[in-house]
């Protein structure tokens, strides 16, 4: 079996310069077969490594684990930056939420308050995200999309480093502890929810992630403060964000011990979700909760929901337990080498996420790289670094205490965090194609229809496509055209959409050309 290592080194080498040729070309077409996406040849590759592991174990060259930190977190924050910017740039980001956060944080630092226009109110009736505060300076300094993106992409990137720190205390001073810290931080960098969350514009509720790892981490070095602190910014990233706190209560008081704590923060966290839901959003919005719908089966106001969950369970329970769910979890679990089951307490954090993904009837809430797994993916890092340590320490009391249960331990343990690599890998394939060179390279109509968006003034109000509001967000009014059009200054919609768009919709409104360029029409109101 181990005269198969070189040849299988010797073909994964192949594929990966055939994976490069194809991200720098945008790939081929020989014979009726396609070569353009790299995801093809990104699986094929994860399938040559699985079989190179289980032919021959591989040594891995000596990094020292802070450095190999290091470096994973700056190889995450370039590759995911360069997509999330490239995909800004090249119009592939959406109103919602894209271009709605950056008119809220633009509107903030103008000093307008939180208010959109997507449609116009009041931000905090809609979600309640009072940490869009702390990114006002973005909105004065950087308005516009590109900073936020990349704001959100250094802020999940720092979760690794949080998670290193915790797991480097969790799994102790047995030999191979350091790299095994490591190696749970790199997986947590690789992991296919975590890009899917990145890739889907900006969610201030992503923030959870690196805060409850944060949060843990200061609770375990006895950081209170910096806890709290990592805790009330948690809540502050949006309403339902209090569901993880309830979480990291369920942590403290059945992974760490500390019952009345826990208990009490999760009382406080429902206490502030109620008082959200009930009061604060609806004073700004003027109206009751809107986001109630998804669970609609359960109930039609907050208290009816929680009397089904606790008394009617038939009324959940189908809907919880289907194949398409099963899956789901196995998307969640796979890419930490289900090392989370191994650590039922811990586990036991992310339920009332998990809770509020599986009870709906919603599809995207059980899409693994949607951003509704922000309050479920840091529960399950937590928990794969406690089922770790578990691992370790039941490897090494079976290999007995004369010096051989630290190789053993290493071993298992390796093969998990191995597993879960290549899992995750698989799983964020698709990742891989945003990088080739189609995909984020400048066209002709890119210039042509960025020099109509450099026409428009920065304070007229525009009605746009819904892809291109997030290139004018930041001004006082934007709108989707034609739905939300109104007394806009400016129109700019593809020339076939203007032809075909009913002359009821303009009404009494005069407009004349400014301009066309590939397709695109940029109109003016008459004056």
């Amino acid at each position: 079996m181990r005269a198969l290592a070189r040849p299988l080194e010797v073909v994964a080498g192949a594929v990966v310069c055939l994976s490069v040729a194809v991200l720098v070309t945008g790939g081929w077409v020989v014979g009726g077969l396609s070569l353009t996406r790299p995801e093809d040849l990104v699986l094929l590759l994860v399938g040559l490594v699985a079989l190179r592991l289980l032919v021959a174990p591989v040594t891995l060259p000596a990094v020292r684990p802070g450095r190999a930190v290091a470096i994973g977190v700056a190889v995450y924050a370039l590759a995911m930056g360069f997509i999330v910017v490239t995909r800004h740039l090249a119009f592939r980001t959406h109103a919602l939420d894209l271009g709605y956060y950056v008119q809220v944080v633009w509107s903030i630092a103008a000093g307008h308050g939180a208010y959109v226009t997507l449609p116009p109110m009041h931000a905090w009736g809609d979600h309640f995200s009072p940490v869009l505060y702390l990114l006002a300076p973005l909105g004065r300094w950087a308005p516009g999309g590109t900073a936020l993106v990349i704001a959100q992409t250094l802020i999940l990137a720092g979760g690794a480093v949080a998670l290193y720190g915790l797991a480097a205390r969790r799994l102790g001073t047995r030999p191979g502890a350091e790299q095994a810290a490591v190696g749970l931080a790199l997986l947590y960098l690789v992991n296919p929810s975590l890009h899917g969350v990145n890739l889907r514009d900006i969610h201030p509720q992503a923030f959870t992630i690196p805060l409850v790892i944060a949060a843990t981490l200061a609770f375990d070095t006895r950081r209170y403060g910096w806890c709290a602190a990592a805790l009330a910014l948690t809540l502050g990233g949006r309403e339902d964000c209090a569901v993880a706190v309830v979480g990291f209560g369920i942590l403290l008081a059945l992974a760490r011990g500390c019952w009345l704590a826990g208990g009490l923060l999760a009382a406080l966290a429902a206490a502030v979700l109620f008082a959200d839901v009930t009061w604060v959003m609806p004073y700004f919005r003027g109206s009751p909760y809107p986001h109630l719908h998804r669970y609609g089966h359960l109930g039609s106001s907050l208290g009816d929901i929680l009397v089904t969950l606790a008394f009617r369970p038939w009324r959940w329970l189908a809907v919880v337990v289907t194949v398409k769910k099963l899956v789901y979890l196995g998307a969640l679990l796979a890419p930490f080498g289900f090392l989370p089951l191994l650590a039922p307490r811990a586990l036991a954090a992310a339920l009332p996420g998990l809770a509020l993904n599986l009870m709906s009837l919603d599809p995207i809430l059980v899409n693994h790289r949607s951003q509704y797994v922000s309050f479920v993916l840091p529960f399950l890092a937590l928990a794969a670094v406690d089922g770790g340590a578990r691992l370790q320490a039941w490897s090494g009391s079976e290999a007995g205490d004369g010096g051989g249960g630290a190789p053993r331990a290493r071993l298992t343990l390796a093969g998990a965090l191995a597993f879960g690599l290549l899992a995750s890998v698989a799983l964020t394939s698709r990742t891989v194609n945003d990088l080739a060179r189609p995909r984020w390279m400048p066209t002709d109509g890119h210039g042509a229809l960025r020099g109509l968006l450099d026409r428009i003034p920065p304070d007229a109000s525009v009605s746009t496509t819904e892809r291109l509001v997030t290139q004018l967000a930041a001004r006082r009014e934007v709108y989707i055209f034609p739905q939300q059009f109104a007394a806009e200054d400016y129109v700019l919609e593809r020339e076939r959409v203007i032809a075909t768009t009913p002359p009821d919709v303009f009404s009494a409104k005069a407009f004349e050309v400014v301009a066309r360029a590939d397709g695109w029409v940029l109109l003016r109101r008459g004056r």
